[in-house]
């Protein structure tokens, strides 16, 4: 109901918990993961429109998140719904996602190097999300995975100075272990020699949408503080005449 559609026009896969350990256990703690795979997503491959994704329910990955992933996975137009019937970490979400493509009628295997990068990206991006805040780590690793991308470090040390620059702001919130999981997901990034002029309008539409997603939330705060002050104004009004 939640996604619009029946058993009758959508084909319906079940994504397993095992599964689910099978490309994030490595990375991602028992925690995380748990013992069952809850989220659902709704998958619809498109020739045009590069990725649209909305989330629900779901506290540890978000949209911005899951499009990221789906960027390095080789994914590039789609509109994608991942959702829980309540609050659920969300981490078998993008598994979901890439068994339907996967599964779709326009769909084909996707490199296992791919899905293991994609899912690595998602994981290290959740883990600094709980430090800096999800918008933050997903704008901090889209920035990072741009210019690795774009520039083809020939070394490792390359790959290692883009991110100890990206990351200096944030040095009091993240741990050396945080950035080594940073440069461990750029290398596999790398590595997979993904091709900028083909990324870059999907990489500079996450930060779009991080910017308005934080312009929206700036404007919220500024009209619930408003409303707060009207409301202490028209209290000390009341008090004023009930003297």
């Amino acid at each position: 109901k939640y996604f619009g559609v029946t058993k009758n026009d959508a084909n319906i896969l079940e994504v397993t918990s095992e599964e689910e350990h099978k490309y994030l256990g490595k990375i991602a703690s028992e925690a995380q993961l748990g013992n069952k795979s809850i989220s659902c997503s709704y998958v619809e491959p498109a020739e045009k429109g590069g990725i649209v994704v909305t989330t629900e329910n779901l506290t540890w990955v978000n949209d911005g998140m899951i499009k990221n992933a789906l960027i390095t996975a080789g994914i590039e137009n789609a509109k994608v719904k991942a959702s829980a019937p309540f609050k659920v970490s969300g981490t078998a979400a993008l598994t979901g996602i890439l068994k339907g493509f996967e599964n779709s009628s326009s769909g084909k295997k996707i490199d296992e190097n791919k899905k293991e990068a994609a899912n690595e990206e998602l994981v290290t991006t959740g883990d600094i999300g709980e430090k800096i805040g999800q918008n933050d780590a997903t704008n901090l690793m889209n920035n990072i995975k741009k210019e690795v991308i774009k520039e083809k470090p020939g070394t490792e040390q390359e790959i290692n100075k883009i991110v100890d620059k990206a990351t200096e702001q944030y040095k009091s919130n993240l741990t050396e272990e945080d950035i080594a999981n940073i440069k461990a997901v750029m290398k596999k990034i790398n590595n997979l020699d993904l091709n900028y002029n083909n990324l870059k309008d999907q990489l500079d539409d996450v930060t779009k949408q991080l910017k308005d997603k934080l312009n929206t939330e700036e404007a919220k705060g500024f009209f619930a503080k408003l409303e707060e002050m009207f409301s202490e104004l028209l209290e000390s009004v009341k008090e004023a005449f009930s003297k």
